[in-house]
C-alpha cells in the first residue's frame, strides 16, 4: 500500500510539473570502427570522431512555461563502466527579458558566439594536421564553467561574460583556475576571478553579417627560478641542446625530457580574439578572424602569438556544397619545423559534401599543414567517406582516409614519426 501511495504521489507531481513545464530529451551520438594502419601493423578499434569511446548519452532539458527559468542536462556513459556529466549541466534564470544569467558547465558552442566551419574528416576519423579546429575555426567558444551572463541590451547585439567562479575553497568540484603557480596557494580572489573571464560581444548588421571581439582571459605567471619539464617522444637533440625527433636518425624515439629554468619573471594574460562572419550573398557563408596572445617571451615558447584563420562554404547546387579553410599561426618562440628551428605553421583544407540520391551523400577532403610531422616538411590528410541513411535519426557510412608524416588519425598513432597513416572507418551516427 505503502509503495502504491509513493508512485500516486510521485506521477501526480510529474503531471502538475508538466503543466507547467516543458522538459525534453534527446540523444546524439557518433561511433567509429573499422580497420587501419599505424604504418606497420594492420590494427582493429572503436573511437569517436573526437577520440574515446562513448556508446551512448541522454540529454535533458528544462524550460518554464514563461520561458524565464530552465536547466540543461547532457550524460555520456564511456568505456570503463561510467557514467559521467557531458558537456552540459548548468541552471539558468531570466530576471529580465535581455538578461539570462547561467550557473554551472557549459560546451563550447553555449555561448552562441563560436565561429564553426565544419566539413570533412571533422565528421570522420580526425587528422592530427589542423592548424585550427572546425568548432571555433575562427572564435572562441565558451571559456570557463562557473557563470555567465548573456545580455542582449538592444536587436542585433549580445554581451556575454563567463566567470571561473567554481572551485575548491567555497564548496566548488570545479578546480579550472587553482593556483598561479605550482608552489602557491590557491587563488580565488574576486582579482584572480576576473583575470580569467570572459568578455565577449557580437554585433549583427541585418543583411550583412556579425562582428565578434572578445577577451579570453588566462592569467598566468612563472615565478624566476622556477623550473618545467616537458615530455615528448625524442631521438636526438638539437644545437640548443634540446630533444628532438630527427627524421634522419637511425634511432628509435623514447620518451624524453626538455627542462627549463626561468631566468626573469613572466606571465600569461590572456587572448584577444575578433572574427567577422559574412552571409550577405545568397548560398554564400564567410568567416574570418583573428587571435593574438599576451604573454611573454619567456613564458611558453608554443604560446600562440598570434593567428589568422578564415573560412568559406559555398551551396553551389541543391545536391553540393563546397567548403574551404585555412590559417597561419606564429608562436612566441622556435618551436616547430625540422629540430624545432621554425616559429610559425601554415594549413589549407578544402572538401565536397554531395547527395548521390536521397539518402546517399559522399564527402571528401584534403587538408595540409606546413612544419607538421617526423620530416618537418609539412603533412597531408585526406578523406573519401560515403553514407546511407537507414532511418530519418541515423546513418551508417564507410570512406578510407590517409594521414601522412606521422601525424595520425583520432586514436591510431603512427608507428614511427614519419609512417603514413592510413584507415577504413565504418560511422554509425544516431540523432533524437
Amino acid at each position: 500500500m505503502k509503495k502504491t501511495l509513493i508512485a500516486v504521489a510521485a506521477a501526480a507531481a510529474l503531471t502538475a510539473t508538466s503543466a507547467f513545464a516543458e522538459i525534453t530529451f534527446g540523444a546524439w551520438l557518433r561511433s567509429i570502427t573499422g580497420v587501419a594502419s599505424n604504418g606497420e601493423d594492420i590494427i582493429t578499434g572503436t573511437s569517436n570522431s573526437w577520440g574515446g569511446i562513448r556508446p551512448s548519452r541522454l540529454n535533458v532539458a528544462g524550460t518554464s512555461e514563461d520561458g524565464n527559468a530552465g536547466f540543461k542536462l547532457d550524460m555520456y556513459y564511456n568505456t570503463g563502466d561510467n557514467i559521467q556529466v557531458g558537456d552540459n549541466a548548468y541552471i539558468w534564470v531570466k530576471p529580465a527579458s535581455s538578461v539570462q544569467l547561467a550557473l554551472g558547465k557549459f560546451d563550447g558552442g553555449e555561448t552562441g558566439l563560436r565561429g564553426d566551419l565544419c566539413y570533412g574528416s571533422w565528421a570522420w576519423l580526425r587528422p592530427g594536421n589542423w592548424i585550427a579546429e572546425d568548432e571555433g575555426l575562427t572564435f572562441n567558444g565558451s571559456h570557463t564553467n562557473g557563470l555567465m551572463a548573456k545580455i542582449t541590451p538592444i536587436d542585433g547585439l549580445v554581451a556575454v561574460i563567463q566567470l571561473p567562479v567554481y572551485n575548491d575553497k567555497w564548496g566548488g568540484n570545479n578546480a579550472s583556475y587553482v593556483a598561479k603557480t605550482a608552489t602557491e596557494d590557491a587563488k580565488n580572489t574576486i582579482e584572480d576571478t576576473f583575470k580569467n573571464g570572459m568578455y565577449a560581444a557580437a554585433y549583427t548588421i541585418e543583411g550583412l553579417g556579425t562582428l565578434k571581439a572578445g577577451f579570453f582571459g588566462s592569467y598566468a605567471e612563472h615565478k624566476k627560478g622556477e623550473t618545467t619539464r616537458e615530455y615528448l617522444l625524442a631521438n636526438g637533440k638539437n644545437d640548443d641542446g634540446k630533444w628532438v625527433l630527427k627524421s634522419d636518425s637511425s634511432e628509435e624515439p623514447e620518451w624524453k625530457y626538455n627542462s627549463d629554468t626561468y631566468t626573469k619573471d613572466s606571465e600569461q594574460i590572456g587572448t584577444v580574439n575578433v572574427a567577422f562572419d559574412f552571409n550577405a550573398v545568397e548560398n554564400l557563408f564567410v568567416t574570418v578572424g583573428a587571435r593574438f596572445g599576451i604573454a611573454d617571451k619567456e613564458f611558453k615558447s608554443d604560446n600562440e602569438k598570434m593567428k589568422f584563420t578564415a573560412g568559406a562554404s559555398y551551396q553551389v547546387s541543391d545536391a553540393m556544397k563546397f567548403s574551404v579553410s585555412g590559417g597561419y599561426v606564429q608562436y612566441q618562440d622556435k618551436c616547430t619545423g625540422k629540430d624545432r628551428k621554425d616559429d610559425s605553421a601554415f594549413g589549407i583544407g578544402a572538401g565536397v559534401d554531395y547527395v548521390i540520391m536521397d539518402g546517399l551523400n559522399a564527402a571528401a577532403d584534403l587538408r595540409y599543414k606546413s612544419n607538421a610531422g617526423g620530416d618537418s616538411d609539412g603533412a597531408i590528410s585526406f578523406l573519401v567517406g560515403v553514407t546511407k541513411n537507414v532511418s530519418s535519426n541515423g546513418y551508417i557510412g564507410v570512406g578510407f582516409q590517409g594521414a601522412t608524416n606521422g601525424n595520425g588519425l583520432t586514436g591510431i598513432g603512427a608507428n614511427k614519426n614519419d609512417d603514413f597513416v592510413w584507415a577504413v572507418p565504418v560511422v554509425l551516427q544516431v540523432s533524437f
